[in-house]
C-alpha cells in the first residue's frame, strides 16, 4: 500500500488538520503573548510618564503662583516708578528753564566782554607806540650825548689852540717892542731892520686875524654847546613825559586786566551754574531744596501746599498769614500775602540754606528777610 492510498484514509486527514490548527493556535498564542508584553511595557512606561507629568504640574503650579506674586509686585513698583518719573520730568523742566536763564546771562556777559577786549587791544597798541617813541627818544638822547662829548672835545682843542696863539701873540708883541726899541736906538740901522719890522707886523696881523677867527669859532662852539645842552634837556623832558605816559598806560592796562579777570571769573561762575543746572536736569535722584509740607521752628509754623499756596502762623502772638509762594534758585518768595503782615514788606524774599534737620532762612542781596536766622524743621 503506497502513501497516496494512506492519505486517502479519513483519520490521517483529520490528524493533519488538527496538527495544522494546533500550529496556527500556537503561532497565535505566541503573537498574542508578544502583543500583551508590548502593551504591558507601554502601560508601565505610560504610568511612569503620568507620575512625572503630575510632578511637573505641581512644580509649574507653584512657579505660576510665584510668578503671579512677582507680577503684582512688579506692577506696584512700576506704578511707583511712573510717579517718580513724572516728578523727575517736572524737575527736568524746571532745570531746563534755569539752564536757559543761565545761558542768557552767559551770552550777555560775553557780549559785554567783547568791547573790553577791544579796548585792551587799543591799550596794547598805544603802549607799543609809546614804547617805540620812548626808544626813539632814548636813542636821540644818546646821539645828543655823543655830539655833546664831541663838541666838548673840540672846545678843549680850540681852547688849547687859543692858549698857544695867545702865547705866540704875547711873544710876538714882546719881540715887536724890542724891535721898536732897537729901531729907536739905532735909526741908522732902520733901513736894514725895516724889512724885519714889516714882516713882524704882517705876522702880527696874521696872528691877530687868526686869533679873531679862533675866538669866533670858540663863540660858535659855545653857542652850539648851549644848543646841545638845551636839546639834551628837551630830550630828557620828552623821555620823562613818555615814561609817565607808559606808566599811565601800564596802570590802565592793569586796571583793565583786573576788570577782564573779574568778567572771566563771572563767566566761569555762570558756566558752573549752567553745568550745575545740566547735572540737576540729568540726575534723577536730585530733589528740590524745599518741597511742599509743614515746617516749624519754635512758635512759628509754615505750611507749603502743593498748589503753590502757603499758611504761616505765630502761636506766641496769634498771627496768621496766607498767600502764594515760589521756590527758585534757593530762594523762598511769599506773594499776595494776606493777614497780619505789613504790605510794604511784600513780597517777602528769603534765602534757603540746608540745616541738619531742615533749612534756615536768611537775608538776600535784594532785600532783608523778616525771618532771617529762623531754622525750620519738617513736621
Amino acid at each position: 500500500m503506497d502513501k497516496a492510498t494512506e492519505f486517502k484514509r479519513p483519520v490521517p486527514i483529520i490528524l493533519a488538520i488538527v496538527a495544522a490548527i494546533g500550529w496556527i493556535f500556537a503561532l497565535y498564542q505566541v503573537g498574542v503573548s508578544s502583543n500583551l508584553d508590548s502593551r504591558l511595557e507601554s502601560q508601565t512606561q505610560a504610568t511612569g510618564t503620568l507620575e512625572s507629568l503630575r510632578s511637573e504640574v505641581a512644580v509649574i503650579t507653584t512657579e505660576r503662583d510665584r510668578l503671579t506674586s512677582d507680577r503684582d509686585a512688579v506692577a506696584a513698583d512700576l506704578a511707583e516708578q511712573q510717579q517718580a518719573l513724572s516728578d523727575v520730568q517736572q524737575q527736568r523742566e524746571t532745570a531746563s528753564d534755569d539752564l536757559a536763564r543761565a545761558q542768557s546771562d552767559l551770552d550777555q556777559a560775553q557780549q559785554n566782554l567783547a568791547p573790553m577786549r577791544e579796548e585792551i587791544a587799543n591799550f596794547d597798541s598805544a603802549r607799543a607806540e609809546a614804547e617805540q617813541r620812548l626808544a626813539e627818544a632814548t636813542q636821540e638822547l644818546a646821539d645828543t650825548g655823543d655830539r655833546l662829548t664831541e663838541a666838548r672835545a673840540t672846545e678843549a682843542d680850540l681852547q688849547q689852540q687859543l692858549a698857544e696863539l695867545t702865547q705866540q701873540t704875547s711873544s710876538l708883541t714882546q719881540e715887536a717892542s724890542e724891535a721898536e726899541e732897537r729901531v729907536q736906538e739905532a735909526r741908522d740901522a732902520e733901513a736894514a731892520s725895516q724889512s724885519a719890522v714889516a714882516e713882524a707886523s704882517a705876522e702880527l696881523d696874521r696872528l691877530t686875524q687868526q686869533r679873531t677867527e679862533v675866538s669866533s669859532d670858540l663863540e660858535s662852539m659855545t653857542q652850539r654847546r648851549e644848543q646841545l645842552s638845551a636839546d639834551n634837556a628837551a630830550a630828557e623832558e620828552q623821555r620823562q613825559s613818555v615814561q609817565a605816559l607808559v606808566s599811565q598806560l601800564s596802570d590802565d592796562l592793569a586796571v583793565r586786566s583786573q576788570q577782564l579777570s573779574e568778567i572771566e571769573q563771572r563767566i566761569a561762575d555762570l558756566q558752573a551754574q549752567a553745568t550745575g543746572a545740566q547735572e540737576a536736569a540729568s540726575d534723577t535722584g536730585t530733589s528740590p531744596t524745599l518741597s511742599p509740607g509743614s515746617y516749624s521752628g519754635g512758635p512759628f509754623t509754615l505750611t507749603l501746599n502743593p498748589d503753590g499756596t502757603f499758611e504761616a502762623s505765630n502761636d506766641s502772638i496769634g498771627e496768621i498769614v496766607t498767600g502764594k509762594y515760589t521756590v527758585q534758585d534757593e530762594r523762598l518768595t511769599l506773594l499776595d500775602a494776606e493777614g497780619d503782615v505789613d504790605p510794604a514788606s511784600l513780597p517777602i524774599v528769603c534765602g534757603i540754606a540746608k540745616a541738619d534737620q531742615g533749612f534756615t532762612l536768611s537775608d538776600t542781596t535784594d532785600k532783608p528777610c523778616p525771618l532771617d536766622g529762623l531754622t525750620l524743621q519738617a513736621q
